[in-house]
């Protein structure tokens, strides 16, 4: 699909930066624009650093570490979820197993 690219501008702790995005990719650069935005004003407020590059780093280092911790969340949570369809899949081939010994007992006699 060929997306057409627009031009926009978003703002991020008072500064306006222009970006080109496929069009329908706005809404979502406008969104994470946002909460970079915000995540920037919470390591700003909080006095830990002064500077944007290092309000920049703390930030992309705090959302890295967030990124992680839910993927592997996923991660695990995908592992879990495999292992209980394994689970449930032995459990049917047992039952459907015993199912079919019943039906060919019956169907000897």
């Amino acid at each position: 699909m060929n997306d057409n690219l627009i031009s926009t501008t978003i703002e991020i702790l008072g500064k306006p930066y222009p970006i080109r995005c496929p069009e329908a990719e706005l809404q979502a650069l406008q969104e994470a624009a946002k909460l970079l935005h915000e995540k920037m004003r919470e390591v700003q407020d909080s006095g830990k650093a002064i500077n944007l590059e290092r309000i920049a780093i703390i930030t992309a280092l705090n959302l890295a570490y967030e990124f992680l911790k839910v993927d592997k969340q996923k991660s695990t949570f995908a592992s879990r979820l495999h292992q209980r369809i394994s689970h449930l899949q032995d459990k049917l081939d047992i039952a459907v197993n015993k199912a079919l010994q019943t039906e060919f007992v019956y169907s000897t006699e």
